[in-house]
């Protein structure tokens, strides 16, 4: 069908496992975040809901890396889990540590929760590939690889439509014992 539609030169073995390959990739980037992106996304929250400068950000950084150490002296650099001693004594310092710079005014309770809710929101978005968004990336990639016109794409659901609907009757009418029998002769 592609074939016919398209045109042989448009559709060959090559081109098409280019395509596949292309539309993989597509969807592995539409359905990651990186490390890089959820940080980007914090900083942003950060700056929106904390109203936190970058300056602010670094001296930020500072006081936990300084937390951080002082704490490994103490607990030794082998306790360092979620659960860990560290991690515990850790997460009042951090607070503390956002409290003084972002200002207690900026770092209510409720601006705390807004922006876990705000980064949630904002990683499902950027995790979230919808079917309208596979099919445009499709269309795209046909287009770009194949060579072919949106006229040609339209063409081809209509003539796939119609054999659709032309060859319903004969899937209805076939039971699934003769259809084994062929395969059961092989």
């Amino acid at each position: 069908m592609d074939v016919q539609v398209y045109g042989a030169e448009k559709v060959t073995t090559s081109k098409l496992m280019q395509f596949q390959v292309h539309l993989n990739r597509a969807r592995q980037a539409a359905t990651k975040c990186s490390a890089a992106d959820r940080q980007r996304a914090i900083e942003r929250l950060e700056r929106e809901i904390h109203q936190m400068t970058p300056i602010k950000g670094k001296v930020f950084d500072k006081l936990i890396q300084h937390h951080e150490r002082q704490l490994l002296e103490e607990v030794g650099t082998k306790a360092t889990g979620l659960r860990s001693i560290f991690a515990i004594q850790l997460t009042p310092m951090k607070t503390a540590a956002e409290e003084v710079v972002y200002g207690v005014a900026n770092m209510t309770a409720d601006k705390h929760v807004e922006f876990q809710v705000h980064l949630s929101d904002a990683e499902t978005e950027a995790t979230t590939l919808s079917l309208a968004d596979i099919d445009h990336i499709v269309s795209q990639l046909e287009r770009e690889i194949y060579g072919i016109t949106s006229n040609e794409q339209m063409r081809f659901k209509q003539e796939l439509s119609i054999h659709l609907i032309q060859s319903e009757p004969w899937w209805q009418g076939i039971s699934i014992q003769e259809l084994r029998k062929p395969l059961n002769s092989v």
